[in-house]
């Protein structure tokens, strides 16, 4: 069931709260255009030994979209943040994926002190990667996973259904006058984890990012494109399920 948060401004951010309520809580950042039920595997794997706070950034899902002017990531980090702060939730474990690795980055540059873990898929500092490479990539990653016998998981249409279609295509205005490379990655000191696909066109930069941030590890996704959600859901969570007990 959806419950609401209203920002600063009046927006309605959609979000769900579950699994055991004194538990750490984890907390999922959506990749770019898709609502929050497309982690329902993930919460399902997760919320039996933590509490998962998953949300539909402001644009996409149930959520209002805003003010055109106010998809910026530092808009989508204080959602995030006034989420918590709703929740009376001090700390957490952020997990973001593809466009929510950038939310989630941000949040952990921003408010350092709020963020004790960081969970990171398909993620680049620099400029996304052009749509025809994405595609590319999960093309080839689901030949390679055909070979070997597993299955490429059904897309649920709903996973990418708005309440509101003025909210669609607003999460680019954030992605504006963005610099070439996020600055001041050296200074998040939230233990990290980054893991990206062997076909995702945003290999490399992640492997940069696990470089600049302190102590990251990388993981490396076999036969896994980028949107590793979609390809391969019971990788992510057993990669999210070691860093959680790990730490």
């Amino acid at each position: 069931m959806n419950k609401f948060y209203v920002a600063t401004d009046g927006c309605r951010i959609a979000y769900r709260d579950e699994g055991p309520r004194d538990a750490p809580l984890v907390a999922l950042c959506t990749m770019g255009q898709s609502a929050m039920t497309v982690w329902d595997s993930l919460v399902a794997g997760l919320s039996d030994r933590w509490r998962v706070v998953r949300h539909d950034r402001r644009g996409d899902g149930e959520s209002d979209p805003g003010s055109p002017l106010s998809h910026t990531f530092e808009q989508y980090s204080h959602d995030l943040v006034g989420l918590m702060d709703d929740l009376s939730a001090r700390t957490v474990f952020l997990m973001g994926m593809a466009f929510g690795a950038r939310v989630a980055v941000r949040a952990a540059l921003d408010f350092p002190e709020r963020v004790a873990g960081l969970v990171l898929f398909d993620a680049t500092g620099g400029p996304p990667a052009p749509e025809l490479a994405r595609e590319e990539g999960r093309r080839q990653a689901a030949d390679l996973r055909a070979k070997s016998g597993l299955k490429t998981p059904h897309i649920e249409p709903a996973w990418f259904a708005r309440r509101d279609r003025e909210g669609r295509g607003l999460g680019a205005n954030a992605l504006l006058n963005q610099p070439a490379w996020i600055p001041g990655l050296a200074g998040i000191v939230a233990p990290t984890l980054i893991a990206c696909g062997e076909q995702d066109p945003n290999l490399a930069g992640s492997k940069r990012m696990a470089g600049e941030i302190a102590g990251a590890a990388f993981t490396l996704m076999p036969m896994t494109g980028h949107a590793s959600i979609l390809d391969r859901p019971d990788l992510v969570l057993s990669i999210t399920r070691e860093f959680l007990e790990t730490h």
